[in-house]
């Protein structure tokens, strides 16, 4: 399947899309999961001047993520607002901004960053009339990724004498905590005999 639009094709009114992307399409690494059958891209490419297109859509659909954790692989729903705008090179070369912002980062604030480019659309190349989605689709996925990926916000790992997912039980080596004597611990942090 083709994710290459010629600008010929698009007038004011824009190009309606619809893809079935293939994880083949997509190619992920091992630490941003693995596609669940396929994902589905809605959206509107229009000019807003001769070499200038911005898109609109969503992708949605499932990837397999591995709980960092416990280890165990789960499905993670993903629903993704798109927004991107390409931009003919000129011979230069244009990045998407999310690469730029990492360069333009120095020693300022993560959040003085992010409030910079907040309203700033993605910047995509324009190569010989031909517009490429593809890697739209594809960065929006990979910055997508949690940094601590989670089954569970209360996941609660595994064990560190056996290897056992805790989530599924206590194990053999672990001995329960009693009610009782973590209240006394807190009452009384310093062993001194009550």
């Amino acid at each position: 399947m083709s994710y290459i639009i010629n600008i010929g094709d698009l007038d004011a009114e824009g190009l309606p899309i619809e893809y079935e992307v293939q994880p083949s399409e997509i190619d992920l690494s091992t630490d941003d999961g693995e596609i669940a059958g396929s994902l589905t891209c809605l959206g509107h490419i229009f000019l807003i001047e001769r070499n200038l297109a911005n898109f609109q859509g969503s992708l949605t659909g499932k990837v397999i993520r591995e709980c960092v954790r416990c280890l165990t692989r789960f499905e993670d729903n993903i629903s993704l607002s798109l927004n991107a705008q390409f931009k003919e090179s000129n011979h230069t070369s244009v990045e998407p901004v999310s690469s730029k912002r990492s360069k333009k980062g120095g020693r300022r604030k993560n959040s003085e960053i992010e409030e910079e480019y907040e309203n700033e659309l993605d910047i995509y190349p324009i190569e010989e009339d031909q517009i490429d989605l593809l890697p739209v689709l594809r960065e929006h996925l990979i910055l997508a990724t949690p940094l601590q990926t989670l089954c569970q916000e209360s996941c609660s790992g595994l064990c560190q004498e056996c290897g056992s997912n805790l989530n599924e039980g206590v194990c053999g080596c672990c001995s329960p905590v009693e009610p009782s004597s973590l209240i006394q611990n807190i009452e009384n942090p310093i062993g001194i005999k009550i």
